[in-house]
């Protein structure tokens, strides 16, 4: 499908979509995306939606301010720390391929001595970093006091060896395995930790166990080769592009990129289970059926009583969403390459899909 339409939003805003609006679920959705553009911040949004067995896309917007052209199905977005669910099922297959113990101490895997990760006798373990509850302080100073810190790509060049600096320096303020508290810092470290495990950097580790079984030949780390029309360039505040995060020296809190064609392959294949490290990844590690935590997969249920998997991510000009929903093999993704927020977008699409 090939259309262009323009819709008006407000006022003075036209946007460009190439949604029919012909059958329930098109009109629903515009009505949703017409909702998500009353925010003057936003620019571009892309949506994949699982559905009875059905694969549908929606495209609104531009790839970059001004510059009349709209995303599609293909279109390169960030997607932050949605990647942490990939780490998640590669934690997973360490796990099945007994690379990794998920009750071991986090410090079996770490070289050189680290006193500072145990309080009161109780170290930090592999399910605290996929469950957020290791107390590692979500970001480590020494990202911000570097001289070469760029705030508007605060980890460039954010290696290995500043994120051990910073953990020598972390010191626990209670038991791990207690209290929730997101760290992109523990997500980081388990990334490390998988690497030297597999002796393999992240993106070939993932490339391997996700992205080649599941036909995901979009999803990567670096994009530089890549011309400008196929990116979802992101934009600030003020709807002013900003360069896309590089964190490719710790990239398993959210280097990957990816489109809404790979994301719907990667839904039916968390709805599916399509494989062991897949579904142990969505085994519930802390909390509650409710509100839990699998392997970096955040653990809900519909009011209907249905399981739901999701995460989301934000960069310094990108949004990504993602909610899978296996039991009625439905499931979304947004991704958008401006800082609107699409709470309330997420809310209707999964209110929407989970009935």
């Amino acid at each position: 499908m090939n259309l262009f339409c323009s819709i008006s939003y407000g006022q003075h805003r036209t946007i460009s979509t190439d949604n029919p609006k012909l059958s329930a679920l098109d009109k629903q959705v515009d009505k949703y995306v017409t909702q998500y553009y009353q925010d003057k911040r936003s620019v571009g949004v892309s949506i994949g939606i699982v559905k009875g067995g059905n694969i549908y896309f929606y495209n609104y917007g531009e790839t970059q301010a001004g510059n009349k052209l709209r995303p599609d199905k293909n279109t390169i977005y960030e997607i932050g720390s949605t990647t942490k669910s990939f780490t998640g099922i590669l934690l997973g297959q360490a796990i099945t391929d007994h690379k990794i113990g998920l009750d071991n101490d986090i410090r079996d895997y770490l070289k050189g001595e680290f006193p500072n990760l145990v309080y009161q006798g109780t170290p930090i373990t592999i399910r605290n970093l996929a469950s957020h509850t290791s107390r590692i302080t979500r970001i480590f100073p020494n990202m911000w006091e570097r001289p070469e810190y760029d705030s508007l790509n605060p980890l460039k060049n954010y290696n290995k060896a500043l994120l051990y600096q910073g953990l020598h320096k972390m010191q626990m303020d209670t038991l791990p395995g207690k209290k929730y508290a997101y760290s992109n810092m523990a997500v980081a470290l388990l990334g490390t930790i998988l690497e030297d495990a597999y002796g393999k950097d992240y993106f070939t580790l993932i490339q391997k166990y996700i992205l080649t079984p599941l036909q995901m030949d979009n999803t990567m780390i670096r994009i530089d080769a890549l011309p400008a029309r196929r990116i979802a360039h992101p934009h600030d505040e003020n709807r002013k592009p900003v360069p896309m995060w590089d964190i490719f020296y710790v990239p398993a809190m959210g280097a990957l990129r990816s489109t809404t064609t790979d994301m719907v392959k990667y839904i039916i294949a968390n709805n599916n289970e399509a494989n062991a490290a897949i579904k142990l990844s969505h085994q519930r590690i802390f909390g509650t059926d409710e509100d839990g935590m699998g392997l970096n997969w955040f653990l809900h249920r519909t009011p209907t009583g249905h399981r739901v998997l999701e995460h989301s991510g934000g960069t310094g000009g990108s949004r990504s969403s993602l909610e899978c929903f296996p039991e009625l093999k439905t499931g979304f993704v947004i991704l958008t390459n401006s800082l609107a927020n699409r709470n309330q977008l997420e809310k209707d699409l999964a209110s929407l899909l989970s009935k």
